[in-house]
């Protein structure tokens, strides 16, 4: 049978131009005999390292290729060696900085081969128009041929039987000017009964709305037998020739470590180290210089000096220019290194971190220092790093949304215009949202039970399934970035954004094995809003002089606070699962908050009572080992921390740090083979080292039954640390602290909003209504109190908020309700903006009749207007004078409270239940918050809605909205 690589292949990195995921073109592979395949995307590459592992998995070779329009002609390129690799990036590049011309491309060819579709295009066009005049056809290829001699092909398709007396003509005219054809289908989809999803992605990506849902296409995946058929051998034997002339291997890694130093990066990060050691005291303590020495010798073996001086530089660039950095972040607290270079905040020897469980020489993947920065700044980082080293060293990294089962389900509903309710229906039984449909169906009982119920149903998931898992569009990793020591366009294609700034066409995950270092810049909410809280404390308290580094994280009172759940707002252990777990294993020190947060996760949560009631109540419990007492005693004979595993390999089986590393990760894995390999590694060591068989097993047997469930006990520390320091300000300064919690994470219409406030109730910290005198664009601290935000009150934007407090500042306080409205209305004030403020009180202080200030809106806007066309300042003088009619008989208490709720999301100028305590005091009446974490609890509130409806069962079902203060 003659082989055959279909070459024009475009895949679902085209956004909404193909049906083709890489699994779908894997599928192909599996099917049929393909001697090779090519990949062809448009104006870019960002499917190449998925498609190169398919084929490698298949033991295929492949071809590399990017399709281009010039001079309204459609040319694929395709890359035969490492020049053409990077040809095809140079053009990617050109293309979007709207530079590719063929005058470009006649000196960024080298190593690129072209082949001209015949069947689309200008080639078309003007080979019909010329029929009869071949010879000036002619012409229009000669700027092509001339660029590419005989790297130039006549892309040969045939889709439908008028078409095979046009490639007849074709092939006539290739032969009588000497140009060389090629067999040329374009593969859009699968298979032949998914033409439909060219429809569906086209509607998509136009925002239409198509009626049909069958098609007819021939852009699938045909049989190498059906091939023959159409193409002669010629065609098909020029894609096995062009695929085996190629010698371009994507393994290559092309990226370097941006180098930091001129000099010599091993001596220079040695000095920075020492003397930071003899800064800090430790240089006269055997342990601390014997550690340093051996951190150095191995990050220097390893190449990786250059690294380590990267992430000191712009770590401290970052807190030279206050922008708060996290105490550290996964395995990188583990390093005295970092500690010296001020990466992390923790001593690793006094927390006994490892710096094998962050990098030895067993480790053959790259080191990951990732740093959180406060979100509001983290950017600043990044462009600190562009500045100093140039834009084209710097890269953010692309991120894909894909097409996932609910919204391949919302998309198809929309094209094809199917009722809302039915598409609801649907996506809710989804309630896996990790599951394809595919998946869905054969877990979710009630989701098959609906699709198998009508063919109606049926169809729509089939035709979602042809959209789900297709790439939709490109974004940037939310952290991820690259730094490279040579122009990063030179090594890898990139795409470009508004600013000109990189952003490379691989994902993270294919980084490494292309030799680019990947650093996470994380921005972390929590640090912003300590940032906050230190800006109001030194606000509010002058002599206050606290660096985030300096704030205590060891504190008795730090512990008091957690143990009373009152945690609301202190990272990591906000959560009311978190909450269960602390009034179990009641923290009264900081390594009690270390193992809390490594504890507090599916499987190691099982183990919360057992450390509780061992710690707590010295409930005996036995060593699997001796030799275990030294390293379990601080856990209570329970594996807790990753580190933990490690030492137990190094002290029983004689492992080094090292080896002990690797042996965990093994272990850690569901991989058998792995396991039993690392078992008699470990028994055998153990035996060497003095211990009986049967001991060795069971040490072995306890370690797998935790190897999952082990933590890294230098994130612990280092989240640890953040979330004492937060419960440290939490207990001295409280009024700054829910200020800039409320402020920084969360709006009123998040539920985290009400319990916030409910905490704060408990503690006697109230929240005041707006006041249009007081209140600024975020929470203020007033009279041992928050006073609420006009930026919070719905229907006020942040402009008009803005010209507000200008006003104010300008030209004082607002002294009446016309004053406020004659003043305002230079700023555009519209009536409806006036009657949002006065619902949420906010003019409470100027008129004390909501309903007679709402009476009498229009009035005070009519008046203002007036007073804008003539005399201005008088007439504003004299509006200070008017008040409203009032009319109080109308301000009908629940009414106005009504209101509010609607304006600002919560009731604060009252309690609607208050006429009601002796009622609710007799029964035990709780807040609707209070009632989630009880259980036969009773409440008491404003019944604000009530839907009722039909089950499936014919029974009468109902949803009820309660609200209390």
């Amino acid at each position: 049978m003659r082989q055959f690589a279909p070459l024009h292949i475009i895949s679902g990195y085209s956004f909404l131009k193909s049906g083709l995921t890489m699994k779908k073109i894997a599928k192909a592979l599996e099917s049929e005999d393909y001697f090779a395949l090519g990949l062809s995307d448009d104006a870019v590459l960002y499917g190449v390292p998925e498609f190169v592992n398919i084929l490698k998995a298949a033991n295929k070779k492949y071809l590399i290729g990017m399709n281009v329009v010039i001079e309204e002609t459609n040319l694929s390129l395709y890359a035969i060696s490492e020049e053409g690799y990077h040809s095809l990036i140079n053009i990617s590049l050109a293309i979007q900085k709207q530079e590719f011309d063929l005058k470009y491309l006649s000196s960024n060819h080298t190593g690129v081969v072209a082949i001209v579709e015949t069947n689309h295009g200008a080639f078309k066009d003007k080979f019909n128009e010329n029929s009869e005049n071949l010879q000036a056809f002619a012409k229009y290829l000669i700027d092509f041929s001339k660029i590419f001699n005989s790297d130039f092909y006549l892309g040969i398709e045939v889709t439908s039987k008028e078409e095979i007396d046009y490639a007849k003509k074709v092939r006539e005219f290739a032969n009588n000017f000497s140009y060389e054809c090629i067999a040329f289908p374009r593969i859009k989809y699968l298979k032949k009964d998914d033409a439909i999803v060219m429809n569906i992605v086209t509607a998509i990506a136009n925002n239409e709305t198509i009626e049909e849902k069958e098609a007819v296409g021939q852009e699938y995946f045909y049989s190498v037998n059906n091939y023959a058929k159409i193409y002669t051998p010629q065609e098909m034997d020029n894609t096995i020739k062009l695929v085996e002339r190629s010698t371009f291997d994507f393994a290559l890694k092309r990226g370097e470590m941006l180098h930091y130093s001129k000099g010599d990066s091993n001596l220079e990060l040695k000095e920075l180290a020492y003397t930071a050691l003899k800064q800090k005291g430790l240089d006269d303590k055997e342990e601390y210089v014997s550690r340093l020495n051996y951190e150095l010798k191995v990050i220097s073996d390893m190449g990786y000096s250059d690294y380590f001086l990267l992430v000191g530089d712009y770590v401290s660039y970052a807190k030279s220019h206050d922008i708060l950095v996290g105490a550290g972040r996964g395995s990188a607290a583990g390093s005295l290194v970092s500690y010296l270079l001020n990466i992390t905040e923790v001593d690793p020897l006094k927390y006994g971190l490892q710096f094998e469980r962050f990098l030895n020489p067993y480790r053959k993947t790259m080191p990951d220092i990732d740093v959180d920065f406060m979100d509001t700044r983290r950017d600043e980082v990044i462009e600190y790093l562009r500045n100093k080293y140039g834009h084209d060293k710097v890269a953010n990294i692309v991120a894909f949304q894909t097409i996932a089962s609910r919204q391949s389900i919302r998309d198809i509903g929309r094209v094809y215009q199917i009722p809302e309710r039915h598409v609801v229906l649907l996506t809710k039984l989804l309630t896996n949202p990790k599951y394809t449909l595919g998946q869905s169906y054969k877990y979710l009982e009630e989701f098959k039970k609906i699709v198998d119920s009508d063919d109606y149903f049926k169809q729509i998931i089939s035709l979602a399934g042809k959209i789900e898992g297709l790439p939709r569009q490109s974004g940037l990793h939310a952290a991820g970035v690259i730094l490279n020591n040579d122009p990063i366009e030179e090594a890898m294609p990139v795409s470009i954004d508004f600013n000109d700034n990189y952003i490379s066409q691989y994902e993270g995950v294919y980084l490494e094995e292309q030799g680019f270092l990947k650093m996470d810049f994380l921005g972390l909410r929590n640090l912003t809003t300590v940032a906050r809280c230190l800006d109001l404390i030194k606000l509010h308290h002058p002599d206050f002089t606290m660096k985030f580094e300096d704030i205590p994280y060891e504190e008795k009172e730090i512990f008091e606070l957690i143990s009373s759940l009152r945690t609301m707002g202190v990272f990591q252990l906000e959560s009311s699962g978190m909450k269960r777990a602390i009034k179990i294993l009641k923290p009264k020190e900081f390594n009690d908050v270390v193992a809390l947060l490594a504890l507090f996760r599916p499987g190691p949560m099982d183990s919360i009572k057992d450390y509780a009631s061992r710690k707590n109540d010295n409930v005996p419990f036995r060593y699997v080992s001796d030799d275990l007492k030294d390293i379990l005693k601080e856990t209570y004979g329970i594996i807790v921390y990753q580190e933990q595993i490690n030492q137990i390999a190094t002290k029983m089986a004689g492992f080094s740090l090292g080896e002990a590393d690797i042996f965990r990760r093994a272990v850690s894995k569901k991989d058998k083979a792995k396991i039993m390999a690392s078992e008699k590694d470990f028994i055998e060591g153990a035996i060497k080292n003095g211990h009986s068989e049967k001991v060795a097993k069971d040490v072995f047997d306890h370690i797998l039954r935790f190897a999952n469930y082990g933590f890294n006990k230098s994130h612990s520390v280092v989240y640890s640390i953040l979330a004492c320091r937060m419960a440290w300000l939490k207990v001295h300064y409280p009024l700054e602290f829910y200020s800039s919690i409320l402020e920084t994470s969360a709006s009123t219409s998040d539920t985290k909003f009400s319990d916030y406030v409910n905490e704060m109730k408990s503690l006697g910290i109230k929240i005041l209504s707006p006041d249009i005198n007081k209140s600024g664009k975020n929470f203020i601290v007033s009279d041992n109190a928050l006073v609420f935000p006009l930026s919070s009150i719905s229907g006020i934007n942040d402009q008009m908020v803005s010209h507000i407090l200008y006003e104010r500042e300008e030209n004082g306080p607002f002294k009446s309700y016309f004053n406020f409205a004659g003043r305002m209305y230079a700023y555009k004030l519209t009536e409806t903006q006036l009657i949002k403020l006065v619902n949420s009180g906010a003019l409470d202080v100027l008129y004390p009749s909501r309903a007679s200030m709402r009476a009498s809106a229009k009035s005070a806007i009519q008046f203002a207007e007036l007073t804008h066309k003539e005399d201005g300042q008088l007439s504003i003088g004299i509006a200070s004078m008017l008040e409203p009619a009032m009319n109080e008989e109308h301000d009908i208490p629940l009414d106005n409270l009504d209101l509010e709720f609607e304006s600002i999301g919560i009731l604060l100028s009252a309690n609607p239940l208050t006429y009601k305590k002796d009622l609710l005091a007799a029964n035990n009446v709780v807040s609707i918050l209070d009632a989630k974490e009880q259980r036969n609890s009773t409440i008491a509130g404003i019944l604000k809605n009530i839907n009722i409806i039909h089950t499936k069962k014919g029974e009468t079902m109902a949803f009820i909205k309660i609200v209390d203060e």
